[in-house]
Parts: C-alpha cells; sequence; structure tokens
C-alpha cells in the first residue's frame, strides 16, 4: 500500500525537476524576495553642479523592467518628461534619460515590480546647483501620489488568490484520492458538488489574479484590473506569464473533469497528472520561490509543499463528503486508512519544507514579528498546529471507533486547512523581511557667520552618500582653503573616524561614509576658511 501511495509522488517529483530546469534554464538570480533599492543615480539629497543625463535605480534583485514607472518634478511641481525605463548592465538595474532642466531642486517618484510579483515603490530628492532653492521634502510630499494601488486592488488580488489556490487544491487533491477509490464515491453527490466548485474557483481566481497584478503594478484601481493595456503589459512579465499559464491549465483541468468518465483510460490519467503538476508549478513559479537562487531548486521545495498540501486537504474533504454509510462499508474503511497513512506522510512533508522555506525567506526567525508577512506565518503555524492536533485525534479514533467516527474531526480539519490557504494567500503578496530602515539626513549647521548645508543619503547602516555645501561668512563666493570631516559613535564605543572629501566645486563636497551599526553618530565637520582661521560645526546624525 505504501509502494501505491509513493509512486506517484516520486513520478510527479521527477517530472518538476525536469519542468523547472528547463523552464528556468538553470539561471540563478540573487534575491531576498522583495526588491530593495540599492543606489541610485543622483543619490537622494544630492547637491549637483550640472543636471544629471539620466536617472539610475539600481536594486538587490530582478526586476520587471516592463512594469516600472520613474517620474520626476520640479519645485513647482511640474512633471518633467522622462524617456522610457529601460534595463541597465543587467535587470536590477534600470535607467530613464533626463532633458536639460534648471538649476533647482527636484523630487523622484519610482514604482517597480520585482520578480516575485512584489510591487516596491518610493521616492528621493536632489538639487541642482548650490543655491538653496526650497525644500525638497515638501516637495516629495505634494507630488508623491499615485504610486500605490487601491488599497481594495490588493484586498481583491489576495481574495483572488485565496480561490485559485483554494480551487487547486481540492480539483487536485481531491481529484487524485477519487482516482484511488471506486466509481461509487465519485458518484455522490456531495462529492461531485465539491469538483464542481473548486474548477470555477481556480478558473475565475487565477484570471481575476492576472488582472487585479496588472492594476497593483501600475498603482490603479480595480478598474485597470479589466484594461487590455494593463494585460498586454503584464503578459510581458514572469510572473503575469505564470498567472496566464496558471488560467490556461485551469482551462485544461475543466476540459479533463468533464471528460471524467474516461478517467481508467491511461491517455486521461496522464493528462491529468501533467495538467496537475504544471498547475502547481505555475503557482509556485509566480511567487516568493522564483527569487529565490537557485530558483529551480527553491521552486521545486514549494512545489512539493503544495503537492503535499493537496493531498491532505484534498483527502479531507473526500474522506468526509464520503458520507457516514460508505465511511461504515468495507470500501470506505479501506479510503480511510489509506488517508491516514498518507497524511502521515504529507503533513511532516508540509512541515518540513514550510520551516526550511521560512528560514530562507525570513533570513531566519529574529526579525519574524517585524513584518506582516511573518505575523500572518505566526497565524498560520498556530491554525496547523490546531489541525495536526485534531489528525491525531482523528487516528486515535480510525483505530478505536472505526471509519465512521472520524468525520467531525476531520471537517474540522479541513475548515482548519481552508483557513491556513487562506492565510498563506495573503501572504503571496506580502515581502517576507523588513526592509532596511533608513532615514535620509539634511541639516543646516552654522558658526561665526558661516553656514554648511550637510545632507546624507540613505541614512542607513552600510555605505553612504554625503554631501556639503558651504557659504562663507556675509554671503561671499570665495572658496574655503579645505574641509575635514569625521564620524563617531561615542556611546558604542566607536572611535572617531575620518570621511574621504573630494572637492566637486568651489565650497561643495562630496564623500562616502560607512556606518558600521546603527545609533546616533556624531558628525564633526572641520572648514578651514583660510590658513589662519578655521570653524568646527557639530551635529548628531541618527542611524536608524
Amino acid at each position: 500500500m505504501l509502494r501505491r501511495l509513493l509512486r506517484p509522488a516520486v513520478g510527479i517529483a521527477i517530472v518538476v525537476v525536469g519542468i523547472t530546469t528547463a523552464v528556468l534554464g538553470g539561471s540563478a538570480s540573487t534575491a531576498w524576495a522583495h526588491a530593495g533599492l540599492v543606489s541610485s543615480t543622483p543619490f537622494a539629497n544630492s547637491v549637483l553642479e550640472a543636471a544629471p543625463p539620466e536617472i539610475v535605480l539600481e536594486f538587490d534583485e530582478s526586476i520587471e523592467v516592463g512594469l516600472t514607472s520613474i517620474a520626476l518634478y520640479d519645485g513647482a511641481t511640474k512633471p518633467i518628461s522622462l524617456g522610457a525605463p529601460a534595463v541597465g548592465r543587467d535587470d536590477s538595474i534600470v535607467r530613464a534619460s533626463v532633458p536639460e532642466i534648471d538649476d533647482g531642486t527636484y523630487a523622484v517618484i519610482w514604482r517597480v515590480t520585482s520578480a516575485d510579483g512584489h510591487v516596491v515603490d518610493g521616492a528621493f530628492r536632489f538639487q541642482v546647483g548650490v543655491e538653496a532653492s526650497g525644500n525638497g521634502q515638501d516637495l516629495i510630499d505634494q507630488v508623491n501620489n499615485g504610486v500605490q494601488a487601491d488599497p481594495a486592488v490588493r484586498w481583491w488580488y489576495g481574495v483572488a488568490r485565496f480561490f485559485s489556490v483554494a480551487g487547486a487544491i481540492l480539483l487536485i487533491g481531491g481529484g487524485w484520492w477519487l482516482s484511488q477509490c471506486s466509481a461509487e464515491l465519485a458518484r455522490r453527490r456531495a462529492v461531485r458538488r465539491l469538483m464542481m466548485v473548486a474548477w470555477p474557483a481556480l478558473l475565475a481566481g487565477s484570471a481575476a489574479a492576472f488582472g487585479l497584478f496588472g492594476a497593483q503594478a501600475v498603482a490603479g484601481t480595480l478598474g485597470d484590473a479589466v484594461s487590455a493595456s494593463v494585460w498586454a503589459d503584464v503578459a510581458t512579465t514572469n510572473t503575469g506569464r505564470m498567472l496566464l499559464l496558471l488560467v490556461a491549465f485551469a482551462c485544461v483541468l475543466g476540459v479533463l473533469l468533464a471528460l471524467r468518465r474516461h478517467r481508467r483510460e491511461g491517455w486521461w490519467s496522464g493528462a491529468a497528472a501533467a495538467a496537475a503538476v504544471l498547475t502547481l508549478f505555475s503557482f509556485s513559479a509566480s511567487g516568493h520561490p522564483n527569487a529565490l537562487d537557485p530558483a529551480a531548486l527553491w521552486i521545486t521545495l514549494d512545489l512539493a509543499h503544495l503537492a503535499a498540501i493537496a493531498a491532505w486537504i484534498g483527502g479531507l474533504f473526500i474522506v468526509t463528503l464520503s458520507g457516514r454509510e460508505f465511511l461504515a462499508a468495507s470500501d470506505g474503511a479501506r479510503l480511510a486508512q489509506r488517508f491516514s497513512l498518507a497524511s502521515s506522510i504529507a503533513v511532516p512533508v508540509i512541515i518540513v519544507t514550510g520551516v526550511v522555506q521560512t528560514l530562507k525567506l525570513a533570513g531566519g526567525l529574529d526579525d519574524v514579528t517585524a513584518t506582516d508577512w511573518g505575523r500572518l506565518l505566526l497565524v498560520k503555524v498556530t491554525i496547523v498546529a490546531a489541525a495536526a492536533a485534531l489528525a491525531g485525534v482523528s487516528r486515535w479514533l480510525l483505530h478505536h471507533d472505526g471509519a465512521a467516527s472520524i468525520r467531525r474531526t476531520l471537517a474540522a480539519e479541513a475548515v482548519f486547512g481552508l483557513v491556513a490557504i487562506g492565510l498563506a494567500a495573503g501572504m503571496v503578496a506580502l515581502p517576507p523581511t523588513p526592509p532596511i530602515s533608513a532615514r535620509a539626513f539634511a541639516e543646516q549647521l552654522s558658526a561665526n557667520g558661516l553656514i554648511a548645508a550637510v545632507s546624507l543619503s540613505p541614512g542607513r547602516v552600510g555605505v553612504n552618500e554625503l554631501h556639503i555645501v558651504i557659504t562663507p561668512a556675509g554671503g561671499s563666493i570665495v572658496p574655503v582653503a579645505s574641509a575635514i570631516a569625521r564620524v563617531e559613535l561615542v556611546d558604542q564605543g566607536v572611535p572617531r573616524s575620518p570621511v574621504n572629501l573630494l572637492r566637486d566645486g568651489p565650497n561643495h563636497y562630496s564623500g562616502r561614509v560607512a556606518f558600521p551599526r546603527s545609533g546616533d553618530w556624531t558628525f564633526e565637520l572641520v572648514v578651514q576658511i583660510t590658513d589662519t582661521e578655521s570653524v568646527l560645526l557639530t551635529t548628531t546624525i541618527p542611524i536608524p
């Protein structure tokens, strides 16, 4: 019996590895499940002597350039037409050409879609010319609209993913169990209704997820989910293609469901198995695993996770809906025994593959409660633990009171399973790791009539860009002799370290400073006005 249960699983695993490797070509991309901006040209809060010829954004993972939006606004909140976003030296970099612009303050508003389907957005400002021309943050606040999708789009996208995942699990898992049982079970009205409800849920949920994903990517409304132009853009992305394949495989499964009278024939079984595997593959390839390295390995692991869930939850519904009379008969008793054995294999597979993926996606458990993804994960784990406890009760009842006694506990397990699927569907659209904390710094320091405008970005642990614009006493344009900068973290015993400054122009200096840890860093600037006169300026730069 065990061999009969494992043989299809081994076959499916071999097919999955082959499909995954063929589709992805063994490619590997370094990614951490949502794109984060690593650097930009120009740097945030930078002061430039001349206008930049282009805006360049570099991320820590691949992005879908076709769904990228970059907007530039001047100090009067007037949009400036940029060149179409184009891929840089690799698909983690996007660039857009900038026309000739005057001196002043500018705001950049950007939105990208990462390789795993997450939509990420942000904004920063820069200044052309050393003359101050307004508050850059106020400008961002005025123009930073249209970056995020309507909240209703995100909510309905989660609902669509739930229906598609739940439909696939019930259709594939339930269908697999029906193929292992007598034709009498498949003719039961409750079981037929389950199959007829699962398929529309899969098809409608998958189609809706495709459109709603596009509406999210373009920061649109529910109306954009049915826009042909949005569909055309989304179809060029990896996530969009996988969601389209999901719709196609749902249609294939529907045709096979209509031809279920041929289920005892070899061609039908082979087609159904292939369609089921490819359907589950589409889910894995359109989510978090696609952004991990190596993608083929993690997609395969996630597919094994989904297959085990389908076998478990699909079996729960089939056994529950088979009826007390059926379970009291010999065929029902055999079905219950086989399901008990299969679930004792599937549940550990679910747990192990889930834990491995969690550790990879979240980078450990230290910050698991710092994100909505992690908090939903904890709720999901609690639900699954409750279902596993019920499974233990069901197993005890099966061995002591017979198959007919487990219908209620199995029904409760099935409900818990659907709740866990709903939570998983909501987690798909959420980043599993918290964004790197950053706080750009900008302040004007003054002493003895001298003013120094200091700006630092992105303001986080690691390497930061520093810009200093000096205005001597009385507004003189005479260049100062030199400038020296240093940083120190007194309360944590980090000694004073010099910052290498470069003279970018008259009284304009820039450099890079690395903060190895968070804290309130003391920043000192020594300006040598003449050979005999100097000024010391001090401030505190908070690094979150």
